[in-house]
């Protein structure tokens, strides 16, 4: 077995692997996946334990880009310039929109808190689409307002992006139309595609992203420091992603951290590591039974927020009917070398003039693979803690 057939097959590309999901398969406590499982119980300031939970928030190859300045009765969210994709990212849209997805998880878990809250974007002047400035991107305002809980809270801590193959059961209508109804503020929406022929040539386009992507070693270097190669590098950096959202067991994971992933070879555009992406995207594309599609008019840093904030409703939707979903946007990506695929998918979609999609995403049923790690809260606070 050659290096990229056994990378597919590990990565979950294969059912002839038949590995168990690695749910609660983990040597030891988890360090980097205890965020997961609610605020520590040390956390006492009623604003970090809701900050807790914004921060399982989505957001692009798992960075978390977030820093937080807390005021008397109000939190400030900033960009964290440290955790940027300036090769797949270049104009850090996706970074934007991983802002909103915060801000709509902390939304939430205030009003679950009894805390209402306003939403102020830019409070210190909005900047442009070509540079980023360390201006806060959001000011959240607690007010004595009486807060509405949002049912969707209870998904917070079941959320997670399934990168395992999906079964073959298609969606219900009741849950297109559940996903069609989601509360979006303007100027997003979602369009969710069912018909098989669209499906096969968006699975073709999400490939020929993929391949894109990791043309060159800049780019797949990007990606790969954000992959996670082993256990230790997760619990030491507590960001990033790995074979474990693939849904393999700890001996599939193990042979492949051993034997197969290098990261010193990892940006290698001809290597195993670049060629297993193509392959493993291609047959995660396909065996979606859905794709979602979330767009907006406009494409300003502020729309870029709202549009997270939509996301991050779709997702935590997703979760409350029990279905799988698995962002696949390197489509979406904004370099000269993505700019002919990124028509062609937007002529798939049938994306109107003067819009942009910030999120597509495949939908479909699977066994629940092992959450993303994450930062403590408190590493997120700038300045220091009262």
């Amino acid at each position: 077995m050659d290096r990229r057939t056994a990378l597919k097959l590990l990565s979950g590309g294969a059912a002839s692997l038949a590995l168990p999901p690695i749910e609660g398969c983990r040597s030891r406590a988890s360090i980097a996946l205890a965020p997961w499982s609610g605020p520590p119980p040390d956390l006492t300031d009623p604003r970090l334990r809701a900050l807790s939970y914004a921060t399982l928030a989505p957001n692009a190859h798992n960075t978390q880009p977030w820093l937080i300045s807390l005021g008397k009765d109000s939190v400030d969210l900033f960009v964290d310039g440290a955790r940027l994709l300036p090769e797949t990212d270049p104009p850090y849209r996706q970074t934007h929109v991983s802002q909103g997805t915060f801000l709509e998880l902390l939304v939430i878990a205030l009003a679950e808190a009894g805390m209402a809250a306003e939403v102020d974007y830019f409070p210190n002047g909005e900047y442009g689409n070509d540079v980023l400035e360390p201006l806060p991107v959001a000011r959240v305002r607690l007010v004595s307002t009486p807060a509405t809980k949002d049912p969707l809270f209870s998904s917070i801590t079941a959320r997670r992006s399934n990168k395992s193959i999906y079964d073959d059961r298609a969606l219900a209508k009741p849950e297109i139309q559940t996903l069609s109804g989601v509360r979006l503020d303007a100027p997003a929406s979602l369009a969710v595609i069912e018909d098989s022929k669209t499906r096969t040539n968006l699975t073709a386009i999400c490939a020929d992203a993929m391949g894109a992507e990791v043309r060159t070693p800049r780019r797949n270097a990007e990606t790969a420091r954000w992959f996670r190669f082993s256990e230790r590098e997760v619990e030491e950096h507590r960001d990033g992603f790995g074979l474990a959202q693939t849904g393999r067991g700890r001996v599939a994971r193990w042979f492949a951290e051993e034997f197969l992933l290098d990261r010193a070879k990892a940006a290698d555009p001809n290597g195993s590591f670049a060629k297993g992406a193509i392959d493993l995207t291609r047959d995660q594309a396909a065996s979606a039974a859905a794709f979602g599609v979330l767009s907006t008019e406009g494409n300003s840093r502020r729309v870029q927020i709202i549009a997270g904030r939509a996301y991050a409703r779709v997702a935590l939707t997703v979760t409350s009917l029990g279905l799988a979903m698995h962002p696949m946007s390197q489509a979406l990506e904004e370099y000269p070398d993505m700019a002919p695929i990124k028509a062609r998918f937007e002529r798939e979609v049938g994306l109107a003039a003067g819009h942009t999609v910030h999120m597509f995403f495949r939908l479909g049923h699977a066994e629940p693979t092992e959450h993303t790690p994450r930062r403590d809260v408190r590493d997120l606070v700038r300045g220091g803690l009262d």
